[in-house]
């Protein structure tokens, strides 16, 4: 005898959090499930403002800051949008200076962040500037000041970067460019690295909003770490080269632009695998051999895990230096 059973009522499961999941991988199908979470925030708001914070109310606070800066994410993008349907609206006037209608959109959001910044703190306590900075192809980027009563900066300024359009639903970018990918690449660069990137090539990142379509990265110029050991990307975790490399120059040797990173089929996000090619592609000489013979002594026990995956890393190593070392010969 046939059972009929009846359909079920039940309700989709999202990520609660997005942190280990954008640790993990990169060029995710994101409008499958991010714009159904209910908070999907990776990073933090600056140490400097968490410790305005008394311990006791710390976790209210912090929400609240994010909150505000979401708002003022929010008007931007309002602004944005209306001032741009003006007939002769332009990013620049005649003199390349940011245009009146830059400087509406700017200020919009500087009223809105100060009547949040307000409601968190009361009055005669912090004020916030915010300039326009840049624009490109997926964002507006502003340059965020916050001065405390004597007009004393609080912390060195941040890049408040907000994207023009929160859901990228066109498929050619929606993996990566936009709010949802940049942050994954932020959030999986940081782990992958194993350490700050204060000073590598790349800004560093705190926080982005991707219900709200904003992100936070350090301003960049000349009172933050210069880039004194560059991370090579291509070659540690496998990235291809983004498209538009070329239109995005670096500012005083710093890369600010996470979008449109894409990964080739030898992508790992395995952390032994990260750990073992980061110390073949660093070490030289003795140091190099006694790293090959390391990965020997794993790779011919049965037991070591990611055997295979190592092997091939491995050859690719050795073969690697052999090149170049017939290359220096001549």
């Amino acid at each position: 005898m046939q059972i009929k059973i009846s359909p079920v009522n039940y309700e989709k499961c999202y990520p609660r959090r997005l942190k280990k999941f954008f640790e993990t991988h990169i060029n995710l199908n994101y409008n499958k499930f991010v714009p159904y979470m209910e908070r999907a925030v990776v990073g933090n708001i600056p140490v400097e403002i968490i410790k305005i914070f008394p311990k006791e109310t710390r976790g209210n606070g912090i929400k609240n800051f994010q909150n505000a800066l979401s708002k003022t994410a929010i008007a931007l993008r309002k602004s944005y949008d209306e001032q741009r349907l003006k007939d002769d609206f332009s990013f620049l006037d005649c003199n390349f200076r940011p245009s009146k209608y830059i400087k509406e959109i700017a200020k919009t959001g500087e009223e809105t962040l100060n009547q949040e910044l307000l409601k968190i703190f009361g009055e005669n306590f912090m004020e916030a500037k915010l300039d326009y900075a840049g624009f490109g192809s997926f964002k507006n980027v502003f340059k965020l000041s916050l001065l405390d009563i004597n007009g004393k900066k609080i912390l060195h300024d941040k890049a408040f970067q907000v994207y023009s359009k929160i859901r990228e639903s066109d498929p050619r970018f929606s993996k990566l460019h936009n709010t949802y990918a940049e942050a994954n690449f932020w959030t999986f660069l940081k782990r992958a690295a194993g350490h700050r990137l204060d000073n590598t090539q790349f800004t560093k990142h705190y926080i982005s909003d991707l219900n709200s379509g904003y992100c936070i990265t350090e301003y960049i110029d000349e009172k933050i770490p210069g880039t004194t050991k560059p991370l090579d990307i291509y070659k540690l975790f496998n990235f291809l080269v983004p498209t538009d490399k070329q239109y995005n120059i670096k500012i005083m040797g710093k890369e600010y632009d996470a979008g449109g990173y894409a990964i080739n089929k030898e992508f790992t996000s395995n952390k032994i695998l990260i750990r073992y090619t980061k110390q073949l592609y660093y070490s030289l000489g003795k140091q190099f051999d006694d790293v090959v013979l390391k990965l020997k002594s794993l790779i011919e026990n049965p037991k070591t895990p990611y055997r295979k995956d190592l092997e091939k890393i491995l050859n690719k190593y050795i073969s690697s230096k052999q090149s170049t070392s017939k290359v220096h010969k001549y």
